[in-house]
């Protein structure tokens, strides 16, 4: 029930966000996230990589638009073209790609949007001392992405 009242609520919200990506973590261990997206001055899915962040064991975050994920209010971006750290993305074209997911060490996937350098929207699978069951990535249109993990 939690979930689908997070769900609404971030929907409902996210309608006048530009791009957000909403992400609840519904299990009981913390989960570590690199997030993959693009912008106009490199276009190509996946053209920048967020460094790694916690998204803590039953809880949700929201990041309004991709280029509010820089320090020190977000992970921060690095380009995948060229290699160059710190790297700042612009609004114009941007967009959230997908993400790669560690759990505890052991559990590591990958889930994205359609035509994306990872088109898998789902992943089924288990850890032990987790409750993780599978995740989700659900494009609400608008550029919003909701990331379930269950």
């Amino acid at each position: 029930m939690k979930s689908v009242l997070t769900f609404l609520a971030l929907t409902v919200a996210g309608f006048s966000a530009n791009a957000a990506l909403f992400i609840n973590n519904n299990t009981n261990c913390q989960a570590v996230l690199v997030l993959r997206a693009h912008d106009a001055n490199i276009p190509g899915s996946c053209s920048y990589y967020s460094t790694r962040f916690t998204v803590a064991a039953n809880t949700s975050v929201a990041y309004n638009n991709v280029t509010n994920v820089n320090y020190p209010a977000g992970p921060g971006w690095y380009q995948t073209v060229g290699g160059s750290g710190g790297a700042t993305m612009i609004a114009a074209g941007s967009g959230w790609d997908a993400v790669t997911v560690y759990y505890g060490g052991g559990l590591t996937f990958n889930i994205g949007g359609a035509g994306t350098c990872t088109p898998v929207g789902s992943f089924s699978g288990s850890y032990p001392g987790c409750s993780f069951t599978n995740a989700t990535w659900t494009p609400l249109g608008g550029g919003n992405v909701l990331l379930d993990l269950n």
